[in-house]
Parts: C-alpha cells; sequence; structure tokens
C-alpha cells in the first residue's frame, strides 16, 4: 500500500489529520515525510490496527504514546491521565509566583505523567520540585518523561497525597486533582472511559481531595496553593475556605471557572 492511499483509507475511517498522525507515527516518520514521499510503499499493518483502536475511542495520545503540552512533546501511555491544554494555564499561574523565590521549592500532589513538574523544572532551573501520585503506573510514565528530560532538580516518589511527605518544607503547592463526582461514571465521552479513574472521579460530589488538598496546606507553613477545579466548583471551595486564607480564582480558554491560587493571609 502506497502513504497516499493509506491516508485515504484513514481519512475515510478518522479524518485526515488524525490519519496522518497515526500513519507517521506506524512508520516512524514525520507528517512532512508522508506529503513529500506519497508513492512510497509501506506495510500498512500497524496503520490498520491504530486505525481500528482510535475507531473504538481510544484517545489519539495513548495509540501513538506521544502528548503536546507547553509547546513541548511527552511520553504518555494508558494508567496516567492525558494532559490537557487549560492546565497550561495553572503552570503560567505558578510561575508568576514562584519567579519571586529565588530557589522556590515547590511539591506537587498528583503527578499523573510528570508534565507539571517537568516543564517547572525546567522554566526555573534554580527550583528544587518533589511530584507525587498514589499510582505506580502513573510513576512509570513520569519517571520516563523525566529521564528524557535529563531535568537533575525534579524527583517523583509514591505516596498517597501528603502521606510519604510529612514535612512541608516547600513555598508553593500544586495540583491538578480528580475533581469529577463519581456519579458522572459511564456518562463522559468515551474516550474519558480510556484513562485512570482515580486521577478522574475526586468521591461522591467530586471535591472531596481538592478540600484534603486544601485542609493540608491551611495546616500547614507553605504560603502559596495553585489547585485546578472544576467549573462548578467555585462556590462550594469558597464556602469550605470560609475566610481562612485570601483565593483568587481564574478562567480557562472557554471563560469556565478553573482553578484558584490560595494564598495564606500575611504571606505577600
Amino acid at each position: 500500500m502506497t502513504i497516499s492511499k493509506a491516508i485515504e483509507i484513514g481519512k475515510e475511517r478518522v479524518g485526515r489529520k488524525e490519519s496522518e498522525i497515526l500513519l507517521a507515527n506506524s512508520i516512524s516518520k514525520n507528517r512532512l515525510y508522508l506529503i513529500t514521499n506519497p508513492d512510497l510503499e509501506i506495510s500498512e499493518e500497524l496503520f490498520l490496527k491504530h486505525l481500528s483502536r482510535r475507531e473504538s475511542g481510544e484517545p489519539i495520545e495513548y495509540i501513538t504514546n506521544r502528548v503536546s503540552f507547553y509547546s513541548k512533546e511527552f511520553y504518555i501511555e494508558k494508567g496516567a491521565l492525558i494532559p490537557r491544554p487549560e492546565t497550561e494555564i495553572l503552570i503560567d499561574k505558578v510561575l508568576e509566583v514562584a519567579k519571586s523565590f529565588s530557589n522556590p521549592k515547590i511539591l506537587e500532589i498528583g503527578v499523573g505523567s510528570g508534565i507539571i513538574s517537568l516543564v517547572l523544572g525546567e522554566l526555573l532551573p534554580n527550583s528544587t520540585i518533589l511530584g507525587v501520585d498514589i499510582s505506580l503506573e502513573a510513576l512509570k510514565v513520569a519517571n520516563r518523561n523525566l529521564e528524557e528530560s535529563q531535568l537533575q532538580n525534579v524527583k517523583f516518589i509514591q505516596s498517597d497525597l501528603f502521606s510519604k511527605v510529612p514535612n512541608l518544607d516547600f513555598q508553593i503547592i500544586v495540583s491538578n486533582p480528580p475533581y469529577i463526582s463519581d456519579r458522572e461514571k459511564g456518562k463522559l465521552q468515551k474516550e474519558l472511559d480510556f484513562e485512570p479513574e482515580n486521577a478522574l472521579f475526586g468521591g461522591e460530589i467530586g471535591d472531596e481531595v481538592l478540600k484534603k488538598i486544601v485542609d493540608t496546606f491551611l495546616n500547614s507553613k507553605v504560603p502559596y496553593l495553585f489547585c485546578e477545579m472544576g467549573y462548578d466548583q467555585k462556590e462550594k471551595i469558597e464556602k469550605f475556605l470560609n475566610g481562612r486564607a485570601e483565593i483568587e480564582f481564574y478562567k480557562d480558554l472557554a471563560n469556565l471557572d478553573r482553578g484558584f491560587k490560595i494564598s495564606k493571609i500575611g504571606s505577600f
């Protein structure tokens, strides 16, 4: 089968763009190579398997094992949450504060693929970053990305939230925790069925993990907490905080409430 024929077959099944991405991945080339070699004969077996997986609803990132985030490429596989574009805003918010410290110490709760810690580690070369996750599958992905990055200022360990980090000697805690209600299981888009439940669903209400993180932060000496949240959780978080610290919410690219910064009163 030629490259041009394969693209046409894929176009009918998953659309042209995804057809080209899956084909390029299956023959270990880039999309420019496909354009410049349309008549090249290839083995189509892996490409056809890719198409079938995509038609089943499996996210293209898991099929290709690559995901773009913050203008970089990272490794990804099942067991780690696929990073979303709105999480780039969370990183920007952290950077605004972290740059005021000469040697910021940052703790990330629930690292998943490790992308938040790794982007921060690269942009803040004088920082020290510890990332934790309860999932060994996620940590395997995070450590592979860490190895590829060659960063020396980032470390990942297994921990259920703060359980293995008793000494919270950090300036910043950051987290993109699970915040979807357990009642939404089976009701969301099909692609989410392939992603780890413990990275998506935060309890019966959905904000239980968020509240645990906020509580631990408030009982520590850490001055700043940054979290992503569900679009409908602003009032609940504000009520839960009950004036115990200063909070600023931010919106995502769709103008939905998406996260917050909590600052200890008097920490400015």
